[in-house]
């Protein structure tokens, strides 16, 4: 019972609460006085005095604790989860003395008579989108310092550190808990699982999933959560920028061939003639263009996947700490999207509405409009190229409901790809979509056909060729589902019955 009661830690905590009690009384008390020509209010003082110090020990704590060791040169699997519980330690730990921070703010705010909890929320809040601001630089050809930043403060600056040896690229603790998502994430060792909801190694255990983000939630707050939603917007758009220009510049140089190709395959509801070998040239001449375009939809897949995770963290706390505010948001974003005239307004009320819908985990991460840019022609053929390349590097693994690698090492996963093709063609006409669904289904027929025919033959091929088939179905499946399309629309190019019989091919 007396270690349980903890009595010397009572008297401690007793002790320096009566000579901040002292301390605070005494200022209090003071009037306000000219010093040099300068008035000074010792309210005002004190405030400033504890802001600048809890901004001061907030941002060396995050600075410390934040650092992940992630060698070039040692990236296993072995190493990923040494990795991966250390960096659980290092959010458990700061989670506790973040805790204890505000806790104590909470604690001798009545007897400096200031509010201590909205000083740590508006202080916090300031840090963190500090060096979210200062970390999204590198994505910008107009940098904002730190005269420009409406988040320093000269009487109660942030303080900046330097960038640490592992991770040179980063500028902060941000980009330093992105980077430490984006590593343990890798598709050359995890496999994601959407009704999982985390990603997971060959042997079944989980490196990253809603306890994770919790955890991180917990350690870094519900601002630190939003810093981290942004910066991967921003590497988003960095990555289909990159796209884009890598379109532009090599894809277009092949505009003769997919137009060719478009050609051969129009009608898309009709089955062409000499399909199979079409579809051979196609993938021969298109083969140089492959790895940048899966480098790209890995990259921009595997980031809106985490920022599903994120929204689908922020709309739980949210639901349990501000249901309020999360019903009020809800309701209001619902109509000002059902009205029928355009939105109008002050565009910085418009940006908090928004700031806000995101904060509260209103909305869809994968349906974001990220950029404005001109078509793409021969797009959604291209794309039906990558689908064959790639299709037979895949195998569907039950156990996680999702399309796995068939080589252990090799960097894709099924649930990225199929995340950063929707997000691309988000970014264009619906057509877009409609029109790779359509490729597709027509490929799929054309692999019915052959499959027939090399069964009735009895060659070696029809069993590879019934494994691709299912699994480019359920590529069709998971991305009518991750994209918010119905089925129906892939039923119009592929019918129904003949989904299901497929289905049970061995």
């Amino acid at each position: 019972l007396i270690a349980y009661a903890q009595l010397g830690e009572r008297y401690k905590l007793a002790m320096m609460a009566h000579e901040i009690s002292i301390f605070a009384d005494g200022i209090l008390e003071m009037e306000n006085t000219v010093i040099g020509g300068a008035q000074v209010n010792p309210r005002k003082l004190l405030d400033e005095g504890l802001r600048k110090e809890l901004v001061s020990h907030v941002s060396e704590l995050l600075n410390n604790l934040l650092q992940f060791d992630f060698s070039a040169n040692s990236e296993t699997v072995a190493s990923m989860i040494k990795h991966q519980g250390a960096t659980m330690r290092s959010l458990t730990s700061l989670s506790g003395r973040l805790e204890g921070f505000q806790a104590a703010l909470q604690c001798v705010e009545d007897y400096v008579c200031m509010h201590g909890l909205k000083m740590w929320h508006e202080e916090l809040s300031r840090v963190m989108n500090y060096n979210v601001e200062q970390e999204v630089n590198k994505y910008l050809l107009k940098k904002v310092l730190d005269a420009d930043s409406k988040f320093q403060s000269d009487i109660v600056p942030i303080p900046r550190f330097p960038r640490t040896q592992n991770e040179p690229s980063c500028i902060n603790f941000m980009g330093r808990i992105v980077s430490m998502l984006i590593k343990i994430t890798d598709a050359q060792y995890t496999t994601y699982s959407l009704e999982r909801s985390g990603w997971f190694m060959s042997d079944g255990s989980e490196v990253c999933g809603l306890k994770t983000v919790s955890l991180i939630r917990r350690a870094i707050g519900v601002y630190g959560l939003n810093g981290v939603d942004r910066l991967l917007c921003y590497r988003i758009l960095h990555e289909l920028h990159r796209f884009v220009k890598f379109f532009r510049t090599n894809v277009s140089k092949q505009g003769v061939l997919l137009e060719q190709l478009r050609d051969e395959l129009f009608p898309e509801w009709k089955t062409p003639k000499n399909a199979v070998a079409i579809y051979a040239s196609g993938s021969k001449k298109t083969e140089m263009l492959m790895l940048p375009m899966l480098t790209c939809f890995r990259r921009v897949g595997q980031a809106q996947l985490l920022r599903r995770m994120i929204r689908f963290e922020l709309q739980r706390c949210a639901r349990v700490d501000a249901k309020m505010l999360q019903h009020t948001v809800s309701t209001f974003n619902a109509s000002l999207l059902s009205a029928q005239q355009p939105l109008e307004g002050d565009p910085d009320d418009i940006r908090n509405i928004c700031d806000m819908t995101v904060a509260v985990g209103v909305g869809n991460p994968l349906g974001t409009i990220f950029m404005k840019t001109d078509p793409l022609e021969g797009l959604p053929v291209l794309m039906l190229f990558f689908v064959i390349t790639y299709v037979p590097k895949l195998s569907y693994n039950p156990t996680l409901g999702s399309l796995s690698k068939v080589k252990e090492g090799y960097p894709i996963d099924g649930w990225p790809i199929i995340a950063g093709i929707s997000t691309l063609l988000k970014q264009f006409h619906p057509s877009y979509a409609k029109s790779f669904l359509a490729y597709v289904g027509q490929f799929i027929r054309v692999s019915v056909q052959a499959y027939a025919a090399r069964r009735q033959g009895k060659n070696e091929d029809a069993t590879r060729l019934a494994a691709d088939l299912k699994n480019s179905m359920v590529l069709v499946e998971q991305f009518c589902d991750i994209s918010g399309l119905a089925s129906s629309a892939f039923y119009e190019h592929v019918p129904q019955y003949l989904m299901e019989m497929c289905s049970d091919l061995p």
